[in-house]
């Protein structure tokens, strides 16, 4: 089960991020804007692999990441009642290009699409520890490091809405899907930085220890 689940991860990212996309489906475009979402979250569950090789099958970052998406996903649906995917994909377009103020647009309108993602994220630590209890010290298990991986995931959301947000004003393409798509691949891609950063950490670690020496 672990193994394939490790091998597949990539498409579930893939389905999950057509389904989020799928909500603000509104014109025959966004059927560019979905492909182009594809290709972003394909390279971004490539890097991830690459940089945390599924050896024995699902990693804890890969685990966050599927359970953190799930509940973004589900968390948006009850969003969206209060809030029409339209008028959010208005207003972030018209929003100043502030990484800050995107930040704060979407925890004000968007809360229940960041609680599902962060409660996700912390649902991996219990799931990846009872699937593997030798991986406890993996990253995104422990519970500091799991706060940094949504961080990052949080981060990257808003970032990817900003640069989506940038390509559709050149395009003239705007739309609540490439809203939705930019979200998405931006958390996967806010992973990959985060499991980038800590491994880069402990390469860079030793080398300080030995020069202080």
């Amino acid at each position: 089960m672990l193994p394939a689940a490790g091998r597949y991860t990539t498409v579930a990212l893939l389905v999950l991020a057509w389904s989020c996309q799928s909500l603000g489906y509104s014109q025959p475009v966004d059927l560019l804007q979905m492909l182009s979402t594809g290709g972003m979250v394909l390279l971004g569950g490539v890097a991830l692999g690459w940089l945390r090789p599924p050896q024995i099958g699902l990693t804890a970052p890969q685990a966050m990441l599927l359970l953190g998406a799930i509940g973004m996903l589900l968390g948006l649906m009850v969003d969206s009642h209060a809030t029409p995917l339209g008028l959010l994909a208005s207003l972030c377009g018209l929003a100043d290009r502030n990484l800050w103020l995107m930040l704060q647009l979407h925890w004000e309108l968007l809360p229940w699409m960041h609680a599902g993602m962060w409660i996700g994220g912390f649902a991996a630590i219990p799931l990846v520890r009872a699937m593997r209890p030798a991986c406890r010290r993996q990253y995104c298990v422990r519970l500091a490091q799991n706060v940094a991986c949504s961080a990052w995931m949080t981060v990257g959301m808003s970032a990817g809405v900003l640069l989506s947000e940038y390509l559709a004003s050149q395009s003239g393409a705007r739309s609540p899907a490439s809203m939705l798509g930019g979200m998405f691949s931006g958390m996967v891609w806010g992973m990959v930085a985060s499991v980038a950063l800590y491994r880069l950490y402990f390469r860079v670690r030793p080398m300080s220890e030995r020069a202080a020496v």
